[in-house]
Order: C-alpha cells, then sequence, then structure tokens
C-alpha cells in the first residue's frame, strides 16, 4: 500500500539559521523579475521551491529549540523573503519622493527600509500559520499555498495597499488569468504557488506511482482552468460597442506639470490633439468620448470652463469631453476641501457629470500622520503639496440616458474589491492617472498590468489614459487592445471592446474562494492526521 509519507526530502545543508534568511532574501529579490516589466517567471520554479526547501529544513529542528524560539524563527523566516521581494518590487516608490525632494528628503530613508518591512510582516505571519500545521508530505505544498493567500489578503485588508503580489507573475498567462473572472485576483497567489511548486513533487517522491498520484489532482485542476480559459475568450470574438474612445496622453514631465510659466503651453498641447481627433470623424456614428488624464490642467476647469469653450465648438452632441482637475469646497482657504476629480463635459461646454477620487494615495494626496510629523519637526505641514479630501461613491451625472463609464483615478485601479456598486448602464472601466511620478522604473508597468486584473475580474473593457506612463484600452478577458509606449506622446482613437455579462467574482467577491480555501484545509488537515493514527498504531 502506498504511502503519502513514503518519499525522499531534500534539505538543505545545515546552515546557520541567518543563513537560511539570507537565502530568503535573496530568493524574495530573485522572485521580482517575475512581475512586470521583466515577466520572467520560470524563476518561480527555483525561488519558491527553496523557499519551502529552508522552512522544511526549519521544521526538521523544531524539536532542538523551545516551542517559543521555533514560532520567531519561523516569523523571521519568512519575513526574510518577504523584505527581498518588497525592498526590489517597490523601489520606485522613492523616485515619486525624490520629485518634491525639499519636503520629503527626511522620509526618503524610512520609505526605503521601512515599507518593505511593514509588508514583510505578513509573509512572517504566512510562515507562523505553517508552524502551527505543516504536514511532513506531498500535501504541504497546498498548506503553503493557502497559507500565502490568507497572509496576502490580510496584507491589503490592514494596508490598504494591493501592490506586488506573486500572484500578478501570472498576469499575462491569458489563458490562466481568466478563472479570476470567477474566483478574483487572489487565487493566482493560490495558483502561482502550486504550479511553481510541481517540481517538488518530481523531485520529493521516490516512487514512481506515488509521483503520478500527487500530480493528477493538480494537473486536472490546471486542466480544467486552462479549458475555461481558452474558451472565454471565444464567446464574444472580440465584439465592439459603437463607442469611440480618443486618448490624450501629452507626456508632460512632472516637474513642467505645475510650473506657473509653463501651465499655458501645456494646456495647449492637450487643446490641439484633442481638436484634431475631433475633426477625424471618419466612420463614426455613435458617441464619442475625449480624455485626457488625471490632474490634466493645473487649472480648475469647472471655475474656468472657458479654457474648453474653444473644444466645445467643434464637438456634436455625440462628443464628450472628460477632463482630469482639481475641485474645491468651501470659502475660506484654510477651511477648504480640495479633490482630485474628473468632470465630464459636453457639447454645450457644460459639465453633466462628475467624479471625486475615493482613495487617496499615501504620501503623494495625504500623508498618514501628518499633523504629528510636522509637530515633530518632519516636516512643513502647510508646504505639502497634496493634502486632498476623500470623495464619496461613484461617478454623478446630469443625463440620465447617458452610457458612463465606472471611474477609477490613479491607483483606485489597483484594488480588486473597490469597484462601486455595480451598474449595468457602465460599459467600461476608466483609469486616468499621472505616473510621470515613478519615471522609468518598474511602477508605471505594474500600474498598467493590474489594469488587466481588474477588466478579467468584472468583464468590463478599462480605459487607462495616463499624462505619461502607460495607456492604452484592454477588453474583458485581459487582451490589450493598444497600448502606448512609456513617456512618449500618445494620441490613439480605438472602438470599445463589448463587456461580457456580469462575473461570477462581480456577484460573490471572494467568499467562494476562501470556502474552497476552507474545505481544501480541512480535508488535508483530517486526512494527515489520519494517516499519522495509523503510523502510530503501526
Amino acid at each position: 500500500m502506498l504511502k503519502l509519507m513514503d518519499f525522499n526530502l531534500i534539505k538543505p545543508n545545515n546552515l546557520s539559521f541567518p543563513r537560511k534568511c539570507l537565502i530568503n532574501f535573496l530568493m524574495g529579490s530573485l522572485s521580482v523579475l517575475s512581475l512586470e516589466p521583466m515577466n520572467f517567471f520560470v524563476v518561480l520554479f527555483f525561488t519558491i521551491p527553496i523557499y519551502i526547501f529552508n522552512f522544511d529544513a526549519l521544521n526538521d529542528e523544531k524539536n532542538f529549540h523551545s516551542r517559543k524560539i521555533f514560532f520567531i524563527k519561523c516569523f523571521l523566516l519568512g519575513m526574510s523573503f518577504g523584505y527581498g521581494f518588497y525592498f526590489f518590487s517597490l523601489y520606485w516608490i522613492n523616485i515619486s519622493l525624490l520629485i518634491e525632494i525639499e519636503l520629503y528628503y527626511l522620509l526618503l530613508l524610512p520609505s526605503l527600509l521601512f515599507v518593505p518591512l511593514a509588508l514583510s510582516l505578513f509573509y512572517g505571519l504566512s510562515t507562523l500559520l505553517l508552524a502551527f500545521f505543516y504536514p511532513r508530505n506531498i500535501t504541504r505544498i497546498f498548506i503553503v499555498a493557502i497559507a500565502w493567500t490568507i497572509s496576502e489578503y490580510l496584507r491589503i485588508s490592514v494596508t490598504d495597499f494591493p501592490w506586488a503580489q506573486i500572484g500578478h507573475s501570472l498576469i499575462h498567462i491569458n489563458t490562466i488569468l481568466q478563472i479570476i473572472s470567477i474566483f478574483g485576483e487572489l487565487f493566482l497567489t493560490t495558483l502561482t504557488v502550486i504550479i511553481f511548486s510541481l517540481p517538488l513533487i518530481l523531485i520529493l517522491n521516490k516512487s514512481p506511482e506515488l509521483k503520478f498520484i500527487s500530480l493528477l489532482p493538480t494537473l486536472f485542476v490546471l486542466l480544467g482552468i486552462i479549458t475555461f480559459g481558452l474558451s472565454r475568450p471565444g464567446l464574444l470574438g472580440g465584439k465592439t460597442d459603437n463607442i469611440e474612445i480618443n486618448i490624450i496622453q501629452p507626456n508632460i514631465k512632472q516637474t513642467d506639470k505645475w510650473d506657473r510659466e509653463l501651465a499655458q503651453v501645456n494646456l495647449n498641447k492637450l487643446i490641439s490633439a484633442t481638436n484634431e481627433m475631433l475633426n477625424n470623424k471618419e466612420a463614426t456614428l455613435g458617441k464619442r468620448y475625449f480624455i485626457w488624464p488625471e490632474t490634466a490642467t493645473p487649472y480648475l476647469i469647472n471655475e474656468n470652463l472657458q479654457i474648453t469653450s474653444d473644444l466645445a465648438k467643434n464637438m456634436s452632441s455625440k462628443d464628450y469631453l472628460l477632463v482630469g482637475s482639481l475641485r474645491r469646497e468651501g470659502g475660506a482657504v484654510n477651511n477648504q476641501s480640495i479633490y482630485n476629480s474628473l468632470f465630464m463635459i459636453d457639447w454645450r461646454n457644460k459639465i453633466i457629470g462628475k467624479y471625486d477620487k475615493n482613495k487617496l494615495v499615501p504620501f503623494g494626496e495625504y500623508l498618514p500622520f501628518s499633523h504629528l510629523l510636522s509637530k515633530l519637526g518632519f516636516l512643513n505641514f502647510e508646504q505639502l503639496s497634496g493634502n486632498f479630501s476623500n470623495g464619496q461613491g461613484g461617478m454623478t451625472v446630469l443625463d440620465d440616458d447617458l452610457i458612463i463609464p465606472h471611474v477609477l483615478i490613479c491607483y483606485e485601479i489597483i484594488f480588486s474589491e473597490f469597484l462601486h456598486s455595480y451598474n449595468q448602464k457602465t460599459n467600461f472601466i476608466l483609469n486616468v492617472t499621472n505616473d510621470a511620478w515613478f519615471g522609468r522604473s518598474s511602477g508605471p508597468y505594474q500600474h498598467f498590468s493590474m489594469s488587466i486584473l481588474r477588466a478579467v475580474e468584472r468583464g468590463l473593457p478599462v480605459v487607462r489614459v495616463a499624462n505619461t506612463g502607460i495607456s492604452g484600452v484592454i477588453d474583458p478577458f485581459g487582451r490589450v487592445i493598444i497600448k502606448s509606449k512609456l513617456n512618449t506622446e500618445y494620441y490613439k482613437k480605438s472602438m470599445l471592446p463589448q463587456k461580457t455579462d456580469i462575473t461570477f467574482y462581480t456577484k460573490y467577491g471572494y467568499n467562494p474562494l476562501f470556502s474552497i480555501l476552507l474545505i481544501c484545509f480541512l480535508l488535508i488537515y483530517y486526512s494527515n492526521k489520519k494517516l499519522i493514527s495509523k503510523n502510530k498504531e503501526r
């Protein structure tokens, strides 16, 4: 009779605990290569197994440590991997601080060192969870996947920062990606750990029969996922709505964007490009959207509508201009609320729609604990360029017959659970952004790739318009229709891809995923408990 316990365990040499941590740090660092812009996901076949090997070796030593010491070592071993991963995947945050270094210079070193440290705590939590239950057979791969997924969910819930997930390595494998329309983005983390741990199944099991038995359930699930992925895109066959999207990416440097002397020059660039696209009316019978990026102009559009008056003269009743701009409320300067907003303007040069950004960027649009830091002398709170108020809800429009986009400004697009109430009249997700803050780093590439996730999850096409960065159109299956290069002027039109039916994930969120993970954990737990009992009887 075959037993799950019958396998050859491959362990690292007798390394000291600091060396194990160093190896995990290096594995976490190398794993960053699997993300944009490198997309070298093959590296995970090396880094994730070694991550598990290291924990195997530590688990074998637990009888030589007190319970408390063992738990601490488990936690630190996970943190080591996480620190390497976040240190190199989130370096671009510090590039944005350099733009206004005179204000944020004291935050550079804390941001570089402590942001990865804080996020790595959740990788430590993952290995801490494993310390309580870690089967000594091949099923531990699935337990690692479950623990990793749970820790990612907790990380996102606590920090409100879902950037840089290990599952993002699968974004560009379109056939696998379709499954998130059912289970959501986090399921990619589960799949990533399982898929890239498959070599362990081949290496660790001594018996060829046992290798087959271990591989069979995993391959069966993967085959089901791939079959679903291959069949789903064919449902619509690339159909489009009769809606024209016009992307206006002016490529204005962040250092020039708020320069008063260049304000009119920058505005003229936007107006000139828009007028040229307005005059191109070939074969368009439906509505046309002309979209400017986030905070496209330093002027308050709703208080300076003469800015767009000349454009309105060239617009028809089916044309709409969407402009990213700041907005203020209140009387006295000290009591004013400032919003990062998007306005919709029609052919009458009238504002018929408005959206205020809900989720603000820490350090960019608001500074956590700013008043405290100001009192401690770390910065002058009054000089901060960003001190915005939170908007509430989705886009409001005056025209009930108008198909409106589901607007997400800047990094709001990175949140899988942050779409306002699903509106059947919404045909697409519109993400306006300004990635000039991040230069030629990995930040803009990763930002764009997360737009692909939102398209598949929701079954809605995504239109992305950046001041500079990467603009484009993505269909509801995650296929990129058009895409700009980084840091270039880009003026392009595209017909809007047709949306799918409402997705399973949109209806039920993460509840099905975590229900399945719980069932899998219980099955593995009780099967291993029963197996151990039988072995003791023998």
